[in-house]
């Protein structure tokens, strides 16, 4: 996740990391831990191993669908804003089939007393 999804991201790499993922993913099933889990690091990693997994694939695919830099996500390929991705959310939830499932939702307009917040603010 550091070299291919890490602060300054590309399509292409991220494209690569979903790969690299699926070949974890199939790794993954075939993890097993010797011994008991007393001071054992290797039995906790296992028991995260497939969470790592989930939120290393959300992260990438929601990643990959804001085509913008903003805040802490800057894209090579997309090094400017895009006023589009500040009014909207990005959802990923697992479909039917067991894949993730990315949407993009409009947010809620700001409730008149937070605006006057944030006016009163500047």
């Amino acid at each position: 996740m550091q070299h291919n999804v890490g602060i300054v991201r590309d399509e292409g790499e991220m494209k690569s990391a979903l790969d690299h993922l699926k070949t974890f993913w199939e790794r993954a099933a075939r993890v097993r831990v010797t011994g008991n889990r007393d001071f054992n690091p290797g039995w906790h990693t296992a028991l995260d191993l497939k969470n790592l997994l989930t939120v290393s694939e959300a992260i990438t695919r929601a990643a990959l669908e804001r085509k913008e830099s903003r805040g802490a996500q800057f894209r090579e390929d997309y090094p400017e804003k895009d006023e589009q991705f500040s009014k909207v959310s990005t959802m990923i939830r697992k479909a039917a089939d067991g894949t993730m499932e990315v949407r993009v939702e409009p947010l809620p307009e700001m409730p008149d007393y937070l605006k006057r917040v944030v006016e009163d603010n500047r």
